[in-house]
């Protein structure tokens, strides 16, 4: 799902509604940051996270590239719709839930 003919499951529901130019940064910021990483990349991830004492845009950063667990992207999706989840690691997600992000 990465194109604006093949939206997300439920795409049309209040939660999930999105203009068309939203649409297409969505997509965008698909293509950006629903990467894989092995299991060694996320624990650097974590420990370089983890060496930032204070919350910052760094940090953020390197937060962001963590995949999200499909079970909390899927529940954040019915709860709070995919706006919610646009600046996240969908890549575990995606993989579960094809056809939901």
């Amino acid at each position: 799902m990465t194109n604006m003919q093949h939206k997300p499951n439920g795409w049309n529901e209040p939660l999930n509604r999105m203009t068309d130019e939203e649409w297409k940064e969505y997509f965008r910021l698909r293509e950006e940051l629903d990467v894989e990483y092995t299991e060694e990349e996320i624990s650097d991830l974590l420990e370089q996270a983890s060496a930032i004492a204070e919350f910052n845009e760094q940090k953020k950063r390197l937060l962001k590239k963590l995949p999200i667990v499909p079970a909390i992207a899927y529940a954040t999706k019915l709860s709070s719709g995919l706006k919610e989840l646009m600046h996240s690691n969908l890549s575990l997600a995606k993989k579960e839930y094809p056809d939901e992000f």
